[in-house]
């Protein structure tokens, strides 16, 4: 499949989508949009055209009215914290499941504390509404990370000293 979702394909570190705007978008878009963008107006896929003055802009060119991104239409609409905030902050939850205080998540991500709150607010709203994205996402970043599914993915041991023999 060529197109924006190939950078996706290469299997990029995660610490490389964390620090970058870029390769989160392309996994969001991934996770969201697993036939390639579809319009929010007119529903139609293949007709998306990403525009140049904006990244991560969409438009449609089926029914030329609507403007979109990956947010649009999501809990994650209309915050102004970074895509790979959101993907840091969801990979700690669904991935890693640790489950951060409201200050913990505003040290961590350098966040105010209503933000940090807002985050865990629409966190938990984007897997109520949209559970086939959220499940996408967490499939998606469970690979990348090479961890497994499951409640063993959950206590993973620490590497230390074979003791034997006691």
């Amino acid at each position: 499949m060529n197109g924006p979702f190939d950078r996706i394909r290469q299997y990029p570190t995660l610490g490389e989508i964390f620090e970058s705007e870029e390769l989160s978008r392309a996994l969001l878009e991934a996770a969201r949009w697993p036939q390639g963008p579809e319009c929010l107006n007119c529903k139609t896929l293949g007709a998306a055209c990403k525009l140049t003055t904006r990244p991560g802009l969409w438009t449609c060119k089926a029914c030329r009215r609507c403007q979109y991104s990956v947010t649009s239409g999501t809990p994650l609409h209309g915050t102004r914290v970074t895509l790979s905030g959101w993907v840091v902050l969801f990979h700690t939850h669904e991935v890693r499941r640790q489950r951060l205080s409201v200050s913990q998540v505003s040290r961590k991500l350098g966040v105010s504390y209503l933000t940090a709150k807002s985050m865990l607010r629409r966190l938990d709203e984007l897997r109520t509404e949209m559970p086939e994205m959220a499940d996408r996402l967490r499939h998606q970043l469970t690979e990348l990370s090479g961890q497994r599914e499951g409640p063993s993915a959950v206590i993973a041991p620490k590497a230390g000293p074979v003791v034997t023999g006691i």
